[in-house]
This record gives C-alpha cells, structure tokens and sequence, in this order.
C-alpha cells in the first residue's frame, strides 16, 4: 500500500520541528558539545571569560603554530579560532605568579603535585612528543597553563607551554555530561 503525499507531509512535520528546535537551541544558546577524551562528553554552557582563575574549565584558542601541530596530528578539528581549529576544552591549573614545576613524573603548581600529571614521551599512536623543558618557572602577568581534566592522555600545557590568558574565548560548566565509567 502507498502513503500519499498528505501522509508523507504530515509524518515529516515532527521531524522538521525537531530538528529546526534542534538547529534553533545549538545557535541560540551559547552551548558547546565536547565529544574529546580530555573531558567528559556532554554538553557545556559556554560564558564570557572574564576574571579567570585557577580550575576554571574553559574553551581556548591555542597559538597558531601549536593549532597547527595540533591539527596535522589529529588532535584538533577545524573551527571558529583565527588558526582555524577548535578551540580546546581545559582547566586553568597555574595562573600569573604561580610556580610550575615540569618533572619527568610530575607536574606541581606551587609545590603541590597535580594528581595524574604524568607527561608521556609518545601519543596513543605512539608518535614522539614533544614536551616543556624540565624545570620551575614562574607563570608570568597574562599567561595561564592548561590541563585536560583527563590528563592520562591530554595534550596540554605540559606539551606546549603555557598560553595567552586573553586565548581564553569562555568558561566552560558541565550541564549534562557523561563519564567513561557511565553506563551507555
């Protein structure tokens, strides 16, 4: 039996609403879906950066020459930063005048270590990685270091050093996200 083409118009109406409410809520709500493994999956309320302070999650352009590396290996997609990647979803871990100290099993802030801040010499494709110089250094006026929340993995401040405070494009707040560990 054939379904006429009032039938066909009328079962297609939901489909379009859903997906034109859909289209609607991604460009009017300033949300951003994250679907890395340096964070959680899910979806992020995205907010001006203003005032950022240490364990702040937030969305931030990365310098061109990191994007570009970032790209080439995999690790960015394309988007809306002047390198034409993503902008990468991480927590502030050292702001202007914190001590951050690089080892080869440990990265502290202040003297504290930070829980599983391990760099590693290759990525999960087993590509060398390039990383910061060992050692302490002051994070200087208008600079912050980055770190994914799931560090294991995260190419991060660790790799590339710290960044421009004025890269942050937002704060990042988890509104609905799901962890590895979750059931699916």
């Amino acid at each position: 039996m054939s379904v006429g083409p009032a039938k066909r118009r009328a079962a297609a109406i939901p489909a379009i609403a859903a997906a034109s409410t859909t289209i609607w809520l991604a460009t009017a709500l300033p949300v951003r879906i994250n679907w890395t493994t340096s964070a959680p999956l899910g979806v992020y309320s995205i907010q001006r950066a203003a005032g950022i302070e240490r364990n702040d999650l937030v969305a931030a352009c990365l310098p061109d020459w990191v994007a570009a590396l970032g790209f080439a290996r995999g690790y960015l997609s394309a988007g809306s930063c002047s390198s034409g990647t993503s902008p990468v979803l991480k927590q502030v871990i050292a702001v202007a005048g914190d001590d951050v100290e690089l080892k080869r099993d440990f990265l502290a802030v202040n003297g504290r270590v930070v829980d599983r801040s391990r760099r590693h010499s290759t990525d999960s494709l087993g590509r060398p990685l390039e990383h910061v110089p060992f050692g302490r250094r002051l994070v200087c006026d208008g600079e912050v270091w980055l770190l994914g929340i799931r560090r294991e993995r995260s190419w991060d401040s660790r790799y590339f050093g710290p960044v421009s405070a004025a890269s942050i494009v937002a704060i990042a707040r988890p509104l609905m996200t799901r962890s590895a560990g979750d059931p699916k």
